[in-house]
């Protein structure tokens, strides 16, 4: 299983080099959470407008993207590791723990915060 982030998720929505590559893996299904839904949306809004933001993010509510509510669990088990990974961003913590709990193996994503753990990282 691939946990997907938001970065794949909003380049597969406007015009870049890796727009065609990041809506193949989205299509191939994996694990996302609610804040990369909510980064992708700031994302694809920034380099379109919020109309096609809203509708892209629809688009992922649809398809066969598990999505992870980022839940008080969740937040938890990051917290939980917090001195572990001090480098890394709490929100890439949250990524990293959904990753965990949902038992993927790589994490797909254009970040290269994700090298250093032991999930790897593909783009």
């Amino acid at each position: 299983m691939r946990f997907i982030d938001s970065n794949v998720l909003a380049y597969a929505f406007y015009e870049n080099n890796n727009r065609e590559r990041c809506q193949y893996l989205i299509k191939y299904g994996g694990v996302t959470n609610t804040v990369n839904l909510i980064e992708a949306y700031n994302i694809i809004q920034f380099e379109t407008n919020a109309e096609y933001a809203a509708k892209s993010i629809k688009s992922l509510l649809k398809s066969d993207l598990k999505i992870v509510d980022v839940d008080i669990n969740l937040i938890f088990e990051a917290l939980k590791r917090t001195y572990k990974f001090k480098k890394l961003k709490f929100i890439d913590l949250i990524h990293y723990v959904t990753s965990l709990l949902h038992n993927c193996n790589e994490i797909v994503s254009y970040d290269s915060d994700f090298d250093s753990l032991d999930i790897r990282r593909i783009t």
